[in-house]
């Protein structure tokens, strides 16, 4: 499947005779290899994914048991965890035998609030966001995040404040083990809405070798309007020191513009809106940034969930009735400006029972000319007992 906007390339065009792109490898379209599609495992989605210093992939599974345990879908969940952080070795093709459980990651119960999501290797360190759910058991809309590393590749995980993390302290909730902890809230929808509690990091190749500054980036949906994207950075000397985040403003002639007052904050990019009489509920357009070195660009995929059956603020999915959406954009650098280069608001790989959701690109299984990656997403079909495992295809990205 292919779409090329014709709309996009007169832009394109204008873009080029101002100089702000470069006059080749400029994205236009997405191709989907649907040959490749494959899926992995038992139970568990989201798959935030970095690629570290020992050349592996790390990654986050929630609300399952991955590759162990039962392949049947028990109404107790008695093997399943909240979430696991997990090392694939080799590529694409890795097998079962290749995917192994971090022992320094403490067992978190099925029916724990916390959840993992964001994570990124820089140098020798992996850092983790661990994010809370409004609600002290199960999965809610986020109010705090964690911030978590491990220096020992998973051995071992600590706080950001240096503290190790065990069974009974990951299962704290107090406000004072959480990094971000309901901060700005804003009215939305009859509750407030706050900022940073849901974070994905940009991937820099193997370890962010291939970054260009010295800053790590972060990107967050605002809740009060989840079309909207906030980006944070922080020195990467600094990242477990939270006096030294920046946020995004805007850019001023080509100058991005931060400031230190989370409330000041803008956003880096908009969204596309739902269609005609309807709305994005709030699990709505969590991104996957990876750099890609082939193109010298940063890639973004996200997504859109919608339900007509359910208001904003309640949980996705169950039998829910649509699949999310699915976007890419590209952008020179970090902060944008981001330029859309596919968008369909239906995204069904294979069968009109999927419900997918959760779209990463792998940060690793690039190719040298950067045309080729490898699309990772979640899929709640059949009410989570199909579909609900590691997802994979190879997509081309088009370029002219």
């Amino acid at each position: 499947m292919i779409v090329v906007n014709c709309r996009f390339l007169m832009l394109l065009s204008g873009l080029l005779a101002i100089g702000l792109v470069d006059a080749q490898n400029i994205p236009v379209g997405v191709r989907f290899d649907t040959n490749t599609l494959i899926r992995k495992g038992n139970f568990g989605d989201n798959w935030c994914q970095t690629w570290a210093m020992d050349d592996q992939v790390y990654t986050m599974l929630d609300d399952g048991n991955g590759w162990w345990g039962t392949p049947e879908k028990l109404k107790s969940l008695s093997d399943w965890e909240g979430a696991m952080l997990l090392r694939i070795s080799g590529n694409q093709n890795f097998t079962k035998e290749d995917v192994a459980k971090m022992p320094g990651w403490p067992v978190s119960v099925v029916n724990s609030p916390l959840y993992a999501y964001g994570t990124v290797a820089v140098d020798s360190t992996i850092y983790i966001w661990l994010w809370k759910s409004e609600t002290d058991t199960w999965y809610n809309r986020p109010v705090a995040n964690r911030l978590l590393y491990t220096k020992d590749f998973g051995k071992s995980v600590y706080r950001w404040d240096g503290k190790l993390e065990t069974y009974e302290t990951y299962h704290s909730l107090d406000s004072q083990a959480f990094f971000f902890y309901k901060e700005d809230p804003r009215p939305k929808e009859g509750q407030y809405a706050y900022a940073f509690n849901w974070i994905a990091f940009l991937q820099n190749g193997k370890a962010n070798t291939a970054a260009k500054d010295d800053y790590i980036y972060m990107y967050s949906p605002e809740q009060f309007n989840p079309r909207h994207l906030a980006l944070a950075r922080v020195p990467k000397d600094h990242i477990r020191d939270k006096a030294h985040y920046e946020y995004f403003q805007n850019i001023k002639n080509g100058v991005p513009q931060w400031t230190e007052n989370l409330h000041d904050r803008e956003f880096t990019i908009e969204f596309p809106a739902a269609g005609p009489g309807q709305d994005w509920m709030w699990p709505s357009w969590f991104p996957s940034v990876v750099y890609n070195s082939g193109l010298d660009l940063y890639i973004m995929t996200s997504y859109g969930i919608k339900d007509p059956n359910r208001k904003y603020w309640e949980g996705w999915c169950w039998d829910c009735p649509l699949p999310g959406s699915i976007g890419f954009w590209y952008a020179k650098n970090p902060w944008g400006p981001w330029k859309q280069f596919y968008y369909n608001e239906s995204f069904y790989p294979d069968d009109p029972h999927n419900r997918t959701y959760g779209l990463k690109l792998s940060p690793k299984w690039i190719s040298d000319d950067g045309t080729k990656m490898v699309l990772i997403w979640s899929d709640a079909g059949y009410d989570h007992s199909t579909y609900y495992k590691w997802n994979q295809m190879e997509i081309e990205i088009l370029t002219k």
